[in-house]
């Protein structure tokens, strides 16, 4: 979709206007050069000392159709700007997971602010069409006043013109590439501001990402600029100093033409002189164009990655599962696999047949790289399956049904991110009952600060603190099941123990099935099952016999611990 199809769905009446604005300008630009020029030669419109009502009346009649445009076009340009803004998050929204990850968070951060490049289209239609109507009418009246000169100047100034684009086509290619710098200096900030502290653990680390990519990348984004910048001179130079030379021509060689009368010179220079404002314009926009080209390219180029991706969700529909009380989970022949930038498959997870009956809880376990995190992923619903399909109480999961699917589990991530509102319009009231409840259960009394009047709580606490927060406004989802990935291991000793040791029996008393990654062997007593990872598969599954004084057992009766 092009810039100006934007606007059109925006406004029916876009082409009326802009045929309108055209119209009342050609007859006020038309009619202002040849006042002028007859009253330099002395040769009056109208009544003699009454020349100068027209010349007002025609001024007024020229800014009140131009204020009106102006204003019209203004609105529709904001109006465009938030339809386009709100498109992109909507595509967001419904993207997938994956498509996310893929995508990154700077290519969003650019595409957002890139909308407000595209913002400054207003003045941009308003000078162009002005300029182009003043333009139109000079080269007419120029044909007018001299045939031989009209075609004159007409060829120089087309040929002048041609030079000054075909220069500027270097420049937008340098354009792209400082927009691909942008993107790669979002990204370096977000590892810069995300990853202070581990940055700060090691000298070379935190050096490299400020002496190879942060200054390198702001260096190399300084060069293009400056090139860039210095190409769009020259261009400006070119037709600044162009004026001169056909001026210079204009007075020098078309009075050797015995066709060409002194007085048609004169008029000549006055059109030209008359010409060189809006054209300066038009060579002025021709930058800012650019930039605002690169720009919504880039916006479409991000809404079409995520519209391939949309197509697959189905957000926007009431589609959800069966309302029954949950029973089982399964996963039959489940894959995912990886792929590298050429499209190679490198690593599989899968496949994976398991089944979870309510009321279970079951420990995960596994070194890093085995597959758990992909795992909690397609559990979860946030990948799909390559192969396989997940069955909610028997009913297959299938594209449609995800976000009703995700819709039954509550998860706390490793790397849980907590809102800076409650977008889950959860009653944050202290008089909340069940709030208070779950507040105690989580020893969080004299620890929490409710933001008065914003029915909100603030997240301004310690790691381990801000996991005890999620785990409340996940027992506030009421859902039944709940997923924990390493939820424990931020705690202090004496509350995990208390975690595994009352608040995990706690909350199956509250009816939840629950499936938590975890590396701390030592409360296996308290599980029912163990499923352990490795190279992407399940290579053990275990269900649990608990024995308080010889310690947990396994199955065939091998001992994990003595307490």
């Amino acid at each position: 979709m092009s810039i100006l199809n934007k606007f059109t769905n925006g406004s029916k009446k876009f082409y009326f206007f802009l045929i309108l604005l055209s119209a009342v300008n050609s007859i006020v630009y038309s009619t202002l050069l040849v006042f002028i020029n007859k009253i330099i030669v002395e040769k009056h419109l109208f009544f003699k000392g009454y020349d100068w009502i027209l010349f007002f009346g025609i001024l007024s009649f020229s800014f009140v159709i131009k204020r009106l445009f102006q204003n019209y076009i203004i609105n529709l340009t904001q109006t465009v700007l938030l339809d386009m803004e709100l498109s992109i998050l909507n595509s967001i929204g419904q993207a997938n997971y994956t498509s996310f990850e893929k995508l990154g968070q700077q290519k969003i951060y650019s595409a957002i602010g890139d909308t407000r490049i595209v913002g400054q289209i207003p003045d941009i239609i308003v000078n162009v069409i002005n300029s182009c109507v003043l333009i139109i009418c000079a080269l007419g009246y120029l044909f007018w006043v001299s045939i031989i000169g009209g075609v004159i100047i007409t060829g120089l100034m087309g040929l002048l013109l041609c030079l000054y684009l075909y220069k500027n086509r270097g420049i937008e290619n340098e354009l792209n590439k400082l927009r691909d710098l942008q993107n790669d200096y979002y990204k370096y900030l977000i590892d810069l501001l995300d990853g202070f502290k581990e940055l700060k653990m090691s000298l070379k680390r935190n050096s490299t990402i400020y002496n190879k990519f942060l200054k390198n990348n702001r260096i190399e984004g300084k060069l293009l600029g400056v090139s860039s910048s210095v190409k769009y001179m020259n261009n400006e130079l070119i037709g600044n100093y162009s004026w001169f030379i056909i001026l210079g021509i204009t007075l020098f060689a078309l009075p050797n033409i015995d066709k060409v009368s002194s007085e048609q010179v004169t008029s000549l220079v006055i059109t030209i002189l008359y010409l060189m404002a809006p054209i300066a314009t038009l060579i002025s926009i021709v930058p800012l164009y650019t930039r605002v080209k690169v720009a919504f390219t880039r916006i479409q180029q991000l809404e079409d990655m995520l519209l391939t991706q949309v197509k697959s969700e189905a957000t926007d529909k009431e589609i959800t599962l069966n309302e029954a009380e949950f029973k089982t989970l399964k996963l039959v022949d489940v894959m995912y696999e990886y792929y590298d930038t050429h499209k190679e498959k490198f690593f599989v997870v899968g496949p994976i047949n398991l089944e979870i009956v309510k009321g279970e809880l079951i420990f995960v376990t596994g070194g890093n790289g085995s597959g758990k995190s992909t795992f909690i992923n397609l559990l979860t619903g946030l990948y799909e399956p390559s192969e396989g399909h997940i069955y909610f109480n028997g009913e297959k999961i299938t594209k449609d049904l995800y976000p009703g699917y995700r819709d039954k589990i509550s998860a706390i991530f490793t790397s849980n991110y907590l809102f800076n509102a409650n977008y889950d319009s959860f009653s944050l009231d202290q008089s909340n009952q069940k709030l208070k409840e779950f507040i105690d259960k989580l020893k969080m009394n004299n620890v929490l600060q409710f933001v008065e009047g914003e029915n909100f709580i603030s997240n301004d606490l310690s790691k381990g603190q801000q996991k005890r927060l999620a785990m409340i406004y996940a027992l506030m989802e009421e859902r039944e099941i709940l997923i924990l990935d390493e939820w424990a291991a931020e705690q202090d000793p004496q509350f995990r123990d208390y975690f595994y040791s009352v608040l995990l029996p706690h909350f199956k008393d509250l009816g939840k099935t629950m499936l938590l990654v975890t590396h701390d062997d030592y409360y296996f007593s308290f599980c029912d099952r163990t499923i352990k990872f490795d190279f992407g598969k399940i290579v053990a599954d275990t269900n649990i016999v608990r024995d308080r004084r010889e310690g947990v057992q396994l199955e065939n009766g091998k001992s994990v611990f003595n307490s």
